[in-house]
Parts: structure tokens; C-alpha cells; sequence
């Protein structure tokens, strides 16, 4: 009796260490609220306030008039518009190595992103989905605005070619899924439909 009643404990409480850790993979902290300026809340519809933390797999949702700016670990930083609806699909970054990969889906509304560390060592271990494709993006800032479902536009900001800063210059490749494109060119813009 002893022996079934020693097994079921060291079964049970291995267990517990399974789902516990678990647990805790689900909820890694990826980032932080840096600002957050009217409503703003995760899928668990939780209201996010400027040092609210950020998990991996949260979906972050602004209403109207609402903007939040999240800064991330690898301090890649996207500032989110009103009416809009991102997801953090895959966040994972070694902070001595800065490799990592970040893969993210605007579904609606306009998200503002400086890339960081994770896109500096290896641009293509940065993904951002859109209703209508994907984009990758070397060493810059750029905005991204998604009508739901309709159409979305994607504007690189910079650091062109040849900038007097001496900083490398930027660069998007944005596919719909049949046809890529390029944009190396600060104002440049490239539209995907539906």
C-alpha cells in the first residue's frame, strides 16, 4: 500500500513541475508598456497601463482615440495607433548574443516599429504578417497601416542610403505571397490588396 501511495505522490508531483513549467513558458515577459494614452488591453481584455509588462503571445488591442508604445527586450519599439489589433506570435531573444527571433501579426489599425538588436544581427529572423502577406525589414523604421481584411499599406521611414548619420541604411521585402518587392528608399510606399 505504502508503494502505490509513494508513486502516486511522485506522479503527482511531477505533475505539478510539468504544468507549472509550462505554465511559466506561456507567460515569458517579452516587453513593456512604454506609454499608454486611453484604452488599452490584452486578449484576456485586461486594461494595459504605461509599465504594464508584455507577454509572448499576447494580442495587444487599442480602442479609439487610444495609442501604446511597447518597448521590447532586444529594444525594438512599436507605437500602436487607435483601432488597432497586433499579436505577438514569436518573441525569442538571447540579450548577450542578440540573436533571437520576432514574428508578429498586424490584423487591423497602424503600428509605427524601430527595429532592434534581433533585426540588426539577422533581418531575416523579422517577420511581420498582414491580413494580405508578410514583410521583412534590415535596420530601420517603417509603418505599417492594415484595413482589416481590405488592403495595407507599408511606408519605410528610414535610414536611407547614403544618410549623414553613417548608419545602415534600411530596407523592406513585402510579399503577398506570389510577388516580392523592395523598398530602400525613405517615403517609398508599397500597397497589398485583397
Amino acid at each position: 500500500m505504502n508503494k502505490i501511495i509513494k508513486k502516486t505522490l511522485i506522479f503527482y508531483t511531477f505533475l505539478m513541475f510539468v504544468l507549472s513549467t509550462s505554465v511559466s513558458f506561456s507567460k515569458e515577459f517579452i516587453g513593456v508598456i512604454g506609454a499608454a494614452i486611453g484604452e488599452i488591453k490584452n486578449q484576456n481584455q485586461e486594461i494595459l497601463i504605461t509599465g504594464s509588462k508584455v507577454f509572448y503571445g499576447d494580442t495587444i488591442l487599442t480602442s479609439k482615440a487610444s495609442n501604446a508604445q511597447i518597448l521590447f527586450l532586444d529594444q525594438t519599439v512599436l507605437t500602436l495607433g487607435e483601432d488597432t489589433e497586433l499579436t505577438i506570435d514569436d518573441f525569442i531573444y538571447n540579450s548577450e548574443t542578440h540573436d533571437g527571433n520576432f514574428v508578429t501579426e498586424v490584423k487591423s489599425g497602424t503600428v509605427k516599429f524601430i527595429t532592434g538588436q534581433i533585426s540588426k544581427l539577422n533581418p531575416d529572423n523579422l517577420e511581420v504578417k498582414l491580413p494580405e502577406g508578410t514583410l521583412g525589414a534590415r535596420g530601420t523604421e517603417f509603418v505599417v497601416l492594415s484595413e482589416k481584411n481590405k488592403k495595407s499599406t507599408i511606408v519605410l521611414l528610414g535610414p536611407g542610403p547614403n544618410n549623414s548619420l553613417g548608419m545602415i541604411p534600411g530596407s523592406l521585402q513585402i510579399s503577398d505571397g506570389n510577388n516580392m518587392v523592395s523598398i530602400t528608399n525613405p517615403g517609398y510606399q508599397a500597397m497589398i490588396e485583397n
